[in-house]
């Protein structure tokens, strides 16, 4: 199983300060699927591909 993933802008909220200062990223799951073809083509269709990753889910990689 397959994971198609986007990257979310993620501020860290710290009390301390009043600007938020530290900023990342989350990934957020968008589909699932078996093979890995048809989310990579999904992927390469969007706007900006690089936001966007395939990743295997769990312990997928163990069932090859």
């Amino acid at each position: 199983m397959y994971v198609l993933e986007y990257k979310q802008l993620h501020i860290v909220r710290e009390e301390q300060t009043k600007n938020r200062t530290c900023q990342s990223y989350r990934w957020k799951q968008a589909a699932i699927c078996e093979s890995r073809e048809p989310l990579e083509a999904i992927r390469s269709a969007k706007t900006r591909p690089e936001e966007w990753r395939v990743v295997p889910m769990g312990d997928s990689s163990a069932e090859n």
